[in-house]
């Protein structure tokens, strides 16, 4: 199923809005970021083309995202061998047909939507209600964009939403098929089962120097070692020079009076409310509160419900409410009120006080943030500097030298940032920039300057490369042994397994003779969920159990190494507390897949309708050209 807004579009922009939380500033004139001059052209997408350029720094922005299984950033052989630089160039051309699509349609997006999109991501709004500027900046540094190219892609990612959503509509889901979401969610297993220990394997002959040859060979990609490089490299950030500024205290206290907002929390209230067609039907109502009469009456005269009242915890300054809500004691009732949907009488539940830190409380902070500003500006002064020097001397090391920088040399560093010996090397310039630039240039070579998302500048040099070769079994030969071992014994105690699974079925062998035939201890499982994890079951055998009818005995991976044989005992069904509010939740999820998946097809029939010429050999050029 997909994911919300246009999940059918699987666009990279929602992606990064939903990462990062941060987005643009304002709306103005910007460029389409997809035309490209027809020389460097990869695909023609109807009346449009995706430049290469465009293609590669997407690719490399995808690519920033995704983690390897070594929990790395994944680097661009290993985005390759997964197939995302071609998922990437799928999604990009599907982009853009859906954009001349909703072109040709004359759909488009204002300014005022670009606006209120971003205005309607939480977090990207400041305590003054406008959204910060530098944050702004910042983000868009880290993201590789620059204003025009984020502002246009959220313009036309709008235009494709509006054009997509059409197609998301979709029939809700009937009620059986809720009812049989609802039961099948809610359906629970006890489970008996016996446990087979390693030792039921029995002994295993220590192997040759052949057999673990021959187990090596055949999992090579566990026990080969990453291609390494040994490299030098000079860099700087905001860190290092924070302790050389001094930030004078009265400094520090006009910024705090500057940005008091940003260290107030403000007050918040519980409201209720009931809204009037006119402001003298809202007077009457009020005058029957003199008289007597409460606001609860009043909701029960309305034929109005808790919910249909209830504004829950609003914060002060919520455009949503009448700002005179904020000036009424706890547990009174305003005079009429002219709020967004007409004149209301507003009820305070509950009053929560705003407060502010003060001066002492926030002082380092504020400090540390003025420091870091001049530390920003004295990077980027040095930019300029470190690649005077570099040009001047071609050198690092005199480079470094001229500007009083220091050097260091790393014997060995692969892809993910680790030494020969697998461990993590501390102090890398942050973010996979740099990675990607060690592994980027051929040996010998040295980058131009760059920057990392905390304000490291840096250059790199690559001395030596040691390319990904198997590791001698000579080296690991211990290692390779108790992986074989671990193998022989799950290969016997999967066959004793299945071979018990297969002659208790063929009887009515009960959970207690199968024990103590095969001294065995016999467990019986409390009533499980198909998700939940269950002490001695994987969750390959739960999902057995739950496929399979009560009684069969079943046989699969235990927690390793073990191996269990299990049945299923009871079938119960777990009670809801609200049965309705849960049917109702399925399916509006039901019907929600199903429209997102309406969606997806519609985009897939415009990509279908819309010529597309792909340049396969300049794509090709795309994964040899700086990508080691």
């Amino acid at each position: 199923m997909m994911e919300t807004m246009r999940r059918a579009a699987k666009t990279w922009v929602a992606t990064i809005l939903v990462g990062l939380l941060v987005v643009a500033f304002a709306v103005w004139g910007v460029q389409d970021i997809f035309k490209g001059g027809r020389d460097t052209t990869l695909a023609k997408v109807g009346d449009d083309e995706l430049d290469v350029r465009t293609f590669e720094n997407e690719y490399a922005r995808r690519l920033r995202s995704q983690i390897n299984e070594a929990g790395q950033p994944m680097t661009a052989a290993e985005g390759r061998a997964a197939g995302l630089d071609r998922a990437v160039l799928d999604d990009m051309v599907a982009d853009l047909a859906v954009l001349e699509e909703a072109r040709r349609l004359k759909l488009s997006a204002s300014d005022d939507m670009v606006r209120a999109a971003l205005y309607s991501f939480q977090g990207l709004v400041g305590p003054d209600g406008n959204i910060d500027r530098d944050a702004f900046l910042r983000a868009l540094q880290d993201i590789g964009y620059t204003e025009g190219e984020f502002l246009s892609a959220l313009r036309y990612d709008l235009m494709r939403a509006q054009l997509l959503q059409t197609a998301a509509i979709g029939a809700p889901a009937p009620r059986g098929f809720g009812l049989a979401l609802q039961a099948y969610a809610n359906e629970r297993r006890v489970v008996e089962y016996v446990v087979l220990p390693p030792e039921k394997a029995g002994e295993i002959a220590a192997p040759d120097d052949a057999a673990l040859q021959a187990y090596l060979e055949a999992n090579k990609a566990t026990y080969t070692a990453p291609e390494l490089r040994g490299v030098t490299y000079l860099a700087i950030g905001p860190k290092d020079i924070i302790p050389t500024i001094d930030i004078p205290d009265d400094a520090v206290k006009a910024e705090y009076e500057a940005q008091k907002q940003r260290y107030e929390t403000l007050e918040t209230r519980e409201l209720q409310q009931i809204v009037y067609p006119t402001k003298e039907d809202a007077e009457a109502a009020h005058a029957q509160l003199a008289s007597g009469k409460t606001f609860e009456d009043l909701v029960a005269d309305r034929k109005l419900k808790a919910e249909d009242v209830a504004l829950g915890t609003i914060t002060k300054g919520d455009p949503a409410v009448p700002a005179g809500a904020f000036g009424i004691a706890e547990g009174q009732v305003s005079a009429p009120l002219e709020g967004p949907f007409g004149w209301a009488l507003v009820k305070v539940i509950k009053v929560h006080p705003g407060s502010v830190k003060s001066f002492e409380d926030v002082r380092q902070e504020v400090r540390d943030g003025l420091a870091m500003d001049k530390a920003r500006d004295q990077i980027s002064d040095l930019v300029t500097k470190m690649q005077d020097a570099l040009a001047a001397t071609d050198s690092l090391e005199e480079a470094g030298k001229e500007l009083n920088l220091t050097v260091r040399t790393i014997p060995a560093i692969d892809a993910q940032g680790r030494d020969g010996d697998g461990k993590p090397i501390e102090g890398l310039p942050d973010g996979p920039g740099f990675l990607g630039d060690v592994f980027g240039i051929g040996q010998g070579e040295h980058t131009d300057v760059s920057e990392t998302p905390e304000h490291v500048i840096y250059a790199v040099r690559v001395d030596s490369v040691s390319p990904s070769a198997l590791r001698p079994l000579a080296s690991i030969r211990d290692k390779i042994a108790a992986a074989w071992l671990a193998e022989e014994q799950a290969k016997k105690l999967k066959a004793l397994a299945e071979d018990l699974a297969k002659t208790a079925n063929s009887g009515s062998t009960s959970l207690a003779d199968l024990a103590k035939a095969n001294a065995l201890e016999a467990k019986t499982s409390e009533s499980i969920a198909r998700d939940a994890p269950v002490n001695d079951l994987s969750a390959e055998v739960i999902g057995t159990l739950f496929a399979t009818k009560a009684g069969t005995w079943v046989a699969g991976p235990g927690q390793a190494p073990r191996y269990v044989v299990a049945r299923v005992k009871d079938v119960t069904r777990a009670e809801s507390p609200d049965a309705l509010a849960e049917e109702r939740k399925l399916r509006s999820e039901a019907t929600t897949a199903t429209s997102d998946d309406l969606a997806e097809i519609y985009r897939q029939e415009i990509v279908k309708a819309t010529p597309v010429t792909i340049n396969e050999s300049l794509y090709e050029q795309t994964k040899t050209r700086g990508q080691q």
